[in-house]
């Protein structure tokens, strides 16, 4: 199923990027409010609070982008320490998403926007113990979730912009996500290519 799940992915990049222009890449840290892995509540079943992320931004229309991301959720670990050993569980996530933005108000350099999209989740599970005998095992599971949210691009002067995006993650792993961070604007450094020659 994960296979699956990461075909559609590339599917849907692909066909998106014969049809619009690729004008932006971008990276920055992000936080969430989590979830419990099997939607089991103990605390060694919680996952991390903050992740790290990718994005790109395709224009296809004036007030329509798509945009691609991949999120990687840091490992949340949870050790508990005895006598004769130690037994550790680590909950970590990786995450594809593919979003619409509607551009709904363009200040000076501030953009606004909706966004709606598909996102597939990929969680693991790994406990260690070696309490009395050494014990390992691994546990994966994958979600299909759709997000809903709002964001804004802040346009600078030249060839980096910044943005700030907030969307609930509607799926089995229930999350809210604040992401912010830098976008590379490729369209700025085209133009200033070809003013050079």
């Amino acid at each position: 199923m994960k296979k699956f799940y990461v075909f559609l992915f590339l599917v849907l990049l692909v066909t998106i990027s014969s049809y619009g222009q690729f004008t932006r890449v971008g990276i920055g840290p992000g936080f969430t409010s989590g979830f419990p892995f099997h939607q089991q509540t103990y605390e060694s079943n919680q996952s991390s609070n903050f992740d790290l992320f990718l994005k790109a931004i395709y224009e296809i229309s004036l007030p329509l982008h798509i945009s691609p991301s991949f999120t990687w959720i840091f490992p949340n670990i949870y050790k508990v320490s005895e006598p004769f050993g130690e037994e550790k569980t680590s909950v970590s996530a990786i995450m594809f998403d593919m979003n619409g933005h509607y551009v709904f108000n363009s200040l000076d350099r501030f953009k606004f926007y909706g966004l709606a999209g598909l996102d597939i989740l990929l969680a693991r599970k790994k406990y260690v113990s070696n309490i009395e005998t050494e014990m390992k095992y691994v546990e994966k599971d994958n979600a299909l979730g759709l997000n809903l949210g709002a964001g804004t691009y802040i346009l600078l002067a030249g060839p980096v912009d910044l943005f700030v995006e907030a969307k609930y993650m509607i799926s089995k792993y229930d999350q809210f996500m604040v992401n912010a961070g830098v976008l590379l604007n490729l369209e700025w450094l085209t133009k200033k290519e070809q003013s050079e020659q």
